[in-house]
């Protein structure tokens, strides 16, 4: 298959082209018939015309990021004096675990810990000795998870048995050996861990401070050009035979 520079496909090239010409000649012909100047082509084009000014008014004064910012000490803040609103509905682990192809580089990586190397230690530790190093598939430094989002389902039920940064014994699994190591674990009904919800937090801080901008505009425009409406009047109008 020949390319241009571009690198795009002589094929696809001619496809677009070929899109284009047939888009031009519909087009074309509806300029001829007189479509373009309808009075429902006008219609849609104003009602297009109007919504895509509103949006441009709302980008300029409700969801510019100078206008919408959010700082971490405002997540902090928020999160701190409403908690109640970031209850869990599921159980949450924060883990580590390091996943191998064999059951001696697990047990060499989980002596480590246990003689009191950290897992940050631990892991640049395996990885000096090529041949423990090219055991090594996978690590997870203090990730959050759910049942749903762990895999595999070995992990969960360990984790939910760990205390809190208690290594695991070595687990056999379909997708290799684990070792695990509990950072926290929270129920369902819990306040979560910050760093579990952060997101969240400046998420719900920005939809509220954009709501808040969204009202004082709406605000400041019915105060600079009062509308008054006569539902009684617009109602009668409907009502005549």
């Amino acid at each position: 298959m020949t390319s241009d520079s571009l690198g795009i496909s002589r094929s696809r090239t001619s496809a677009f082209v070929n899109e284009w010409v047939v888009e031009e000649l519909l087009y074309q012909e509806a300029q001829r018939r007189g479509l373009t100047e309808s009075n429902e082509i006008r219609r849609q084009l104003e009602s297009a015309r109007r919504h895509l000014a509103i949006e441009a008014l709302l980008d300029e004064e409700v969801y510019t990021p100078d206008k919408a910012g959010v700082t971490d000490e405002e997540v902090s803040s928020y999160f701190k004096t409403h908690p109640s609103l970031f209850t869990l509905h599921e159980d949450v682990a924060c883990l580590s675990y390091a996943q191998f192809r064999g059951r001696d580089a697990a047990n060499q990586f989980r002596a480590l810990l246990l003689h009191g190397t950290s897992w940050d230690e631990a892991i640049p530790e395996i990885r000096k000795d090529s041949a423990t190093a090219a055991e090594l598939r996978a690590v997870a430094y203090n990730q959050y998870f759910t049942q749903g989002r762990l895999y595999p389902d070995e992990l969960w039920k360990m984790a939910r048995n760990l205390s809190k940064d208690e290594v695991s014994f070595v687990i056999k699994t379909s997708a290799g050996y684990y070792v695990v190591m509990l950072r926290g674990f929270r129920h369902t009904g819990d306040t979560p861990d910050f760093d579990y919800v952060r997101d969240e937090v400046r998420d719900r801080i920005l939809i509220e401070r954009r709501r808040a901008l969204y009202e004082k505009l709406v605000a400041d425009l019915r105060l600079r050009q009062p509308v008054k409406v006569n539902l009684e009047e617009t109602n009668s109008d409907t009502t005549k035979d």
